[in-house]
């Protein structure tokens, strides 16, 4: 067949499958491509077809299609694919969360998730197409039937076999043992019960095919590399959104009471394969270097460090309020009371020339010229004022790496700062743990982007706070109030010390009061209260040097854990913000 009139079929039975999952579903034409380098190009480099979520494409490699003899399976292959857009896994978040389930049933062996949410999700898609379309989903596997089959392969195959209730043989190379029958008759079993609950399907698939991918993981890739349709599904997902998990336990299926035999009167659940049908109630959260890794094995192309900001700007949205903001007084509007002699040496731009003529003759500079006359009415209008935020963050060996897990002061810190830039404040952020371990934004800024960097960033090593920044930060009065936030633990007590120069840290600390124009506030992971007495003389240490600050103006808030620090964060919003909490919700929905 040549180029010309394989494309025309392939195009002729697009229409048609789209109408197999809906009469109103619309879908762009796939992307068809005719060779290999067309083929890389596109990142379609094993598989003869695939999809991409972001995009919601599908792309066919026509030349791969010919030399496997699938010219005539074009409904076939291109339904399934496009039941990966509408089933499973339907969307992004979707997807995501599949990995993630199925990840969480494969300790040690998580890197084999793709390949079985794969697996998994085509089995899901094939019994609806080979039970209620026309598609013959066992036509295009006959055809794809391998000369040497691994037993992963031999398993695979034999579920279809059970599904499909077609003999022996017709798909699988050999017959398979009674342990090998029983992993197929299980698999059979996930695909009936959790077509709708497929989350909880998956992770029970997972535990299923485990022992026959740890045998050998390299061969079972190989083999199912020309079905990898969704390896590179998430490629172009900015990585934003942060999918929550259902509640499900980790189970071998043969372990699940639901996967026996049905009662009289029970239904099979893939009668109904809506993709909205996979949601369930929300579980556990994905810790950072779970969200990374998952984004990863979606295929999402996007460093650990940007994968991170995302993580934690996703996760902050649901608690963003007001920042903090003051009352100041504006003048009112000038109004005119009358006009005066203009004269020489006036700005040549006061003139009122309506004036000046209708004074009658020539205009004569300081005789007949006139310029308007302005005042106040005495009345000063309030407005609020946003107050910019200057924020450090503890990042030494007693804090989390936020790259790593979830980090509260992190989270706290997020929190604040998209508070205050959609206020209209500018955000100074400033990492810090030993000396010359500091990180911070380039002054006052308002680049969500770079704060955020700044502070998922780790150093992780010993504790000296940047008193060198705190210092030429108010060397001068700031012009706009500034509310000075440090979140840490007795670690701030370094505070206190000479800086580079012989300063007295407690001279710095005082004159940052006295010049930020708005407060200081410490935000303490402590063990006590400070005017309790502790028996560990460094400890004592400490605790004096907080107290000196806490007397120069420094506000103590104490939290036990590091959790409370994103309670503080919320708070910190309403107490200094004028408007009720309904009011400040309502001015942050989008």
């Amino acid at each position: 067949m040549s180029a010309d009139p394989q494309l025309e079929h392939w195009q002729a039975q697009w229409q048609r499958a789209l109408q197999l999952w809906s009469d109103h579903l619309q879908l762009q034409e796939p992307l068809w491509l005719f060779d290999v380098q067309a083929a890389n190009q596109a990142g379609l480099t094993n598989s003869f077809a695939a999809i991409r979520l972001t995009s919601q494409r599908v792309m066919v490699n026509l030349q791969e299609i010919s030399q496997r003899g699938l010219d005539d399976y074009a409904l076939e292959v291109l339904a399934h694919e496009i039941g990966h857009h509408v089933y499973a896994p339907a969307n992004m978040t979707q997807h995501l969360q599949l990995l993630a389930v199925i990840r969480q049933a494969l300790p040690g062996s998580e890197q084999l998730a793709p390949l079985i949410a794969n697996l998994y999700t085509d089995l899901l898609i094939n019994q609806h197409l080979q039970r209620h379309t026309p598609c013959q989903m066992d036509a295009v596997y006959q055809r794809l039937k391998p000369t040497t089959a691994t037993a992963l392969w031999q398993l695979y195959m034999r579920i279809y076999e059970r599904l499909w209730q077609l003999p022996p043989e017709t798909l699988t190379s050999a017959p398979l043992g009674s342990s090998e029958e029983g992993d197929a008759w299980l698999g059979s079993r996930i695909i009936k019960v959790y077509g709708k609950d497929w989350l909880t399907g998956a992770s029970r698939f997972a535990t299923l095919l485990l022992r026959y991918l740890q045998d050998d993981e390299q061969a079972a890739n190989n083999a199912f590399g020309v079905l990898a349709d969704t390896a590179d599904a998430g490629n172009g997902h900015t990585g934003t959104g942060v999918p929550a998990l259902p509640a499900i336990d980790v189970l071998h299926p043969s372990l699940d009471p639901e996967l026996s035999e049905q009662t009289p009167g029970t239904a099979d659940a893939d009668d109904d394969c809506s993709a909205a049908s996979a949601t369930r109630s929300a579980g556990q959260a994905l810790e950072p270097q779970e969200y990374y890794e998952v984004l990863r094995a979606a295929g999402v192309d996007i460093s650990r460090h940007d994968a991170t900001v995302n993580y934690y700007r996703d996760a902050v949205r649901p608690y963003l309020l007001p920042f903090p903001a003051r009352s100041t007084a504006a003048p009112s509007e000038p109004e005119r009371e009358g006009t005066t002699l203009w004269e020489p040496g006036d700005d040549p731009g006061e003139i009122d020339w309506f004036a000046t003529l209708l004074a009658g003759g020539n205009p004569i500079p300081g005789i007949t010229t006139h310029k308007a006359v302005f005042s106040l009415d005495g009345t000063e209008q309030p407005r609020q004022q946003v107050c910019d935020l200057d924020l450090y963050v503890d990042s030494s060996g007693s804090m989390p790496n936020p790259q790593y897990q979830l980090s509260y002061p992190a989270l706290a810190g997020v929190l604040l700062c998209m508070s205050a830039l959609r206020a209209g404040a500018q955000v100074q952020v400033t990492l810090w743990s030993g000396a010359r371990q500091c990180l911070t934004t380039d002054g006052f800024i308002r680049d969500e982007t770079s704060a955020l960097r700044v502070l998922t960033g780790f150093f992780g090593g010993s504790t000296s706070f940047p008193l060198k920044l705190l210092r030429d930060t108010y060397a001068q009065p700031r012009r706009t109030p500034t509310q000075v936030v440090v979140l840490s633990d007795d670690g701030v007590s370094s505070m206190f010390s000479d800086d580079e120069e012989g300063t007295p840290g407690a001279e710095i600390s005082a004159r940052t009061l006295r010049h930020c124009g708005g407060a200081g506030h410490w935000v303490l992971d402590l063990p006590m209260e400070l005017d309790s007495q502790t028996g560990h003389p460094w400890l004592q240490g400490a605790y004096e040097k907080m107290r000196v600050g806490r007397d120069q103006g420094w506000q103590v808030h104490r939290v036990s854990g590091l959790e409370p620090m994103l309670t503080f964060a919320r708070r910190f919003s309403r107490q200094y913000y004028q408007a009720d909490d309904a009011t400040a919700q309502r001015a942050t929905r989008p």
